[in-house]
């Protein structure tokens, strides 16, 4: 049977089979003692594109979400009645993104 591990069911009763971890050991670990300290404990590496991906992240955090001179631009084209909307530009984006689903 799953275990639901996100809350979304927490309300649910427990069912009396349901088990615990009280404790994960790692491939090597055995019952027996060894040379290895009991305070070491598991390591995570990440990759050079998790490491690329987490900077990007951050510099994408630190930028404004709009561009408030492009949307000065189109607001000002409008009210002059300058702007105009290419119809197959905006149909080939709309299908781009369906494709994308």
């Amino acid at each position: 049977m799953p275990h639901d591990i996100s809350g979304i069911n927490s309300g649910r009763s427990q069912h009396s089979n349901d088990r615990s971890v009280s404790s994960v050991k790692s491939e090597g670990d055995s019952n027996t003692s060894s040379s290895r300290s009991s305070t070491q404990g598991d390591t995570v590496s990440i990759t050079d594109m998790a490491g690329r991906l987490r900077s990007l992240e951050q510099k994408l955090a630190n930028q404004s979400e709009v561009d408030q001179s492009h949307v000065n631009e189109i607001r000002d084209a409008i009210s002059r009645g300058e702007y105009k909307v290419n119809p197959d530009r905006v149909a080939d984006k709309m299908m781009d993104f369906e494709a994308d689903f």
